[in-house]
């Protein structure tokens, strides 16, 4: 009794499992149903994409295009460069140009609209954003485009034929070249380093020999040259950036501050085209013709000049840069201050704070001379032997002159100061050292203020206290007392 009961619960289970199963696969194959209409739904969406049309750039002969900044045509010049019409002999931008030839020969729908759209102003296509036809091999094929309204679908922008009700939606990034304005074609980079013409020409075209900046509101030039320490494999010095300062004054720059200043030139583009080939008139309207500034760098590659005139303001009146001309580009551009420098700068924003930067175990003699005073310093052997000596002193302490000299490179060029001033000097320091002589004169003056003469020539002014504090510590350092290095 009890065996047959097992074999029916057994028997019962086996149905349960088999009636599952089948209940399983009416599942299975339901659910492939859905999945083969989402493959055909899938295979139609991809037949909306279609080939308008296709033709070869080269055969593009002209490209007219009217939209709501005027009209303009781009015209085959010869079998590889297009220009537009109005601005033949201007440089332009390869990449504009390269792009509307590219969206003008070729046309790919992703989606059809409408089959016949009964009013067109629903697409912006009755007052369409910009009209373009394109002129194929001599005028064997012309074709009309209307640029209508950005479709809801992201990415898209309704066009059509001239003529035609159909409309299709097609990749913005197609056809938004055809919104821009003519001088979006004109190159806005007005400076690019010469590259070689062959890999044996070692030619550093990026060297800049000079860079002079001559403005308006300043009564001196500032100008930079290369620092030709930097071709001494041997030299030691103190400066890490590839220019010094040689007018008004000469100081080491900053490398930090300096250096978008000086190689900002190169690839330098501009914000903005205001004028094309603008006649004398308009030029001097812009400033231009007496400019504000004007900057000129000697360069390897070829020199460039630079003409800086009018400023130009935003929308809340504030100014935001200025017009310039380059040498060779008849274009007025617009240059926001944020990339023109030099028309901003001051010597002292680029330059090192202090006047000399000379490494110690480079200097052959350092001379003092005060009003009651003089003392001559011999130093030798350079960083794994040095030594001091001075006539009068019998031993002079190596650590006290060490930091007797970290005072004199402290010595701060806090303004500058370029009147001429004969006066003599209340304390000279003359340092003479592998790559020449240094010599600097503190000068009383008013306002508890210092004139600095830099080899003989007045450059600046510091606070009296720092001269006061080196008078005292040159005592100091005959007497063989330690130095005090505040002031």
């Amino acid at each position: 009794m009890k065996s047959n009961v097992k074999l029916l619960i057994i028997g019962a289970a086996t149905l349960v499992v088999l009636a599952a199963a089948v209940i399983l696969l009416n599942v299975m194959g339901d659910a492939e149903e859905p999945s083969e209409a989402v493959e055909e739904t899938t295979a139609a969406s991809n037949t909306l994409s279609r080939l308008l049309y296709d033709k070869d750039p080269a055969q593009i002969d002209n490209i007219h295009v009217s939209n709501e900044s005027g009209e303009y045509d781009i015209v085959k010049y010869n079998d590889s460069s297009w220009f537009v019409k109005d601005f033949i002999g201007l440089p332009h931008s390869a990449v504009a140009v390269n792009s509307i030839c590219s969206s003008a020969a070729t046309l790919t729908s992703q989606q059809v609209a409408s089959d016949n759209a009964e009013d067109l102003s629903v697409y912006g296509l009755d007052k369409p954003r910009a009209e373009v036809t394109v002129t194929f091999g001599g005028g064997s094929d012309v074709k009309e485009l209307l640029i209508g309204n950005d479709s809801p679908s992201d990415g898209l922008t309704y066009a059509s034929f001239k003529g035609e009700n159909t409309v299709y939606a097609v990749d913005t990034s197609d056809v938004e070249v055809f919104l821009n304005d003519r001088f979006y074609f004109l190159a806005k980079t007005v400076y690019t380093a010469k590259q070689a013409e062959d890999e044996n020409d070692t030619t550093d075209y990026t060297k800049i020999t000079s860079i002079t900046i001559s403005r308006e509101d300043i009564d001196y030039d500032i100008v930079l040259e290369y620092d030709v320490r930097q071709d001494d494999e041997d030299a030691v010095y103190g400066n890490s950036s590839s220019h010094v300062m040689t007018s008004p004054v000469c100081l080491d720059l900053n490398p930090d501050t300096s250096y978008d200043l000086i190689y900002s030139v190169f690839n330098l583009t501009a914000t903005e085209i205001a004028v094309a080939a603008p006649t004398d008139e308009i030029i001097a309207q812009f400033g231009l013709a007496d400019p504000f500034c004007e900057v000129s760098y000697d360069i390897t590659g070829g020199d460039f000049y630079l003409l800086v005139g009018n400023e130009y303001t935003d929308e809340n009146g504030i100014p935001k840069g200025r017009y310039c001309m380059a040498d060779g580009i008849d274009i007025i551009y617009m240059f926001d201050y944020s990339i023109l420098p030099w028309a901003t700068v001051m010597p002292l924003d680029i330059t090192m704070s202090m006047i000399t930067s000379t490494y110690i175990y480079t200097i052959n003699t350092l001379e003092i001379e005060t009003a009651d005073k003089s003392a001559a310093f011999e130093l030798s052997g350079g960083s794994e032997a040095f030594n001091v000596e001075c006539e009068g002193i019998q031993d002079v302490s190596e650590d006290i002159f060490k930091d007797y000299y970290q005072y004199i490179l402290r010595a701060p060029a806090e303004e500058m100061y370029l009147e001429e001033c004969t006066d003599p000097a209340d304390i000279t320091i003359t340092i003479i050292h592998e790559n020449g002589v240094d010599k600097l004169e503190f000068i009383n003056s008013t306002d508890r203020k210092s004139i600095i003469r830099l080899n003989g020539r007045t450059s600046f002014r510091c606070r009296t206290s720092y001269v006061n504090r080196l008078i005292e510590n040159t005592e100091h350092l005959l007497n063989g007392e330690n130095i005090v290095t505040t002031w």
